[in-house]
């Protein structure tokens, strides 16, 4: 362990755990929704895992298991398989979530920052409890690295927990920001994901609700097999990029109130001329004496 090695893990946790807290201050105050669509939209996303994670464990990956394909696979067919099932699965839960909670839950507060706070929600949410997990590892390996850490363990834990810490640190300082990365990228496709299914969901139109599926499924697919396929600076550069693309092409296409889009102004009414006949009488009356 190096000094700037520690100091990075550091950042990488802060960073995971601060990013969502700071967008969702930054944003809140702004439009006329409040807080209420961020708090709905991190509630959403810890609903749709209730749904999500036992469907992966007693459905789905039992079905690709008599398949042949294990959830360790790391090329071919069975790797592709793997990454397109978890990247459906990801995308079906969130996302009909996600348009669920847009016709009931916020169905009466409409608004072009609504779906922008929804989308901090739900991937700030997950951005913050990755952090979390990523904390408490952090602080699991300065304990047990601490002098005298491991007198109450057994020499096979102590072997297993040293090769485990020399892991973990075998890290390259240089990759040590990539959870946080990976998470800003995230949370750019759940934005740009949001503002897609509102447009669905008030044009009534389930085609943007498809895309932001497919767009999931990608997005995940991608990382199962590029994780094992790729550079991982690599990976997450491509994922960057794909978050903020679909992020742009959601605002681009974003379904604007009513009150806020671009309306010329009425032109103002026409004025009404009268022509009355002049006679004699009335030229005789203007005269000045």
């Amino acid at each position: 362990m190096t000094t700037i090695n520690l100091v990075l893990r550091i950042a990488n946790t802060a960073l995971m755990i601060g990013i969502p807290i700071l967008a969702a201050l930054w944003i809140f105050r702004r439009g006329k929704e409040g807080f209420r669509p961020i708090w709905i939209g991190a509630a959403a996303f810890v609903l749709s895992q209730v749904g999500h994670i036992p469907f992966n464990q007693y459905l789905m990956m039992p079905v690709l298991e008599s398949w042949g394909i294990q959830a360790s696979a790391q090329s071919g067919v069975s790797l592709l398989v793997l990454g397109v099932a978890a990247g459906l699965s990801a995308g079906l839960f969130e996302e009909i979530t996600r348009y669920l909670i847009f016709r009931t839950w916020l169905k009466g507060s409409p608004g072009e920052l609504l779906p922008v706070k929804y989308g901090i929600g739900h991937g700030g949410v997950e951005a913050f409890l990755l952090g979390l997990v990523t904390l408490v590892a952090l602080t699991q390996v300065l304990v047990l690295g601490g002098e005298n850490a491991l007198l109450s363990f057994s020499s096979e834990e102590v072997a297993l927990v040293k090769s485990q810490l020399e892991v973990y640190w075998s890290v390259p300082w240089q990759y040590s920001l990539l959870g946080a990365w990976e998470r800003v990228s995230a949370m750019a496709f759940h934005l740009g994901a949001s503002l897609m299914v509102y447009k669905s969901v008030r044009q009534k139109n389930i085609l943007w609700l498809v895309v932001a599926i497919l767009g999931h499924t990608v997005l995940n697919a991608f990382a199962v097999v590029g994780i094992q396929k790729l550079n991982v600076v690599l990976l997450e550069g491509v994922l960057f990029l794909f978050g903020f693309g679909f992020l742009f092409w959601g605002w681009r296409i974003r379904e604007k109130d009513p009150l806020e889009k671009d309306q010329e102004p009425p032109l103002p009414p026409p004025v009404q001329l009268s022509a009355s006949q002049i006679t004699s009488e009335h030229l005789e009356e203007s005269r000045y004496d």
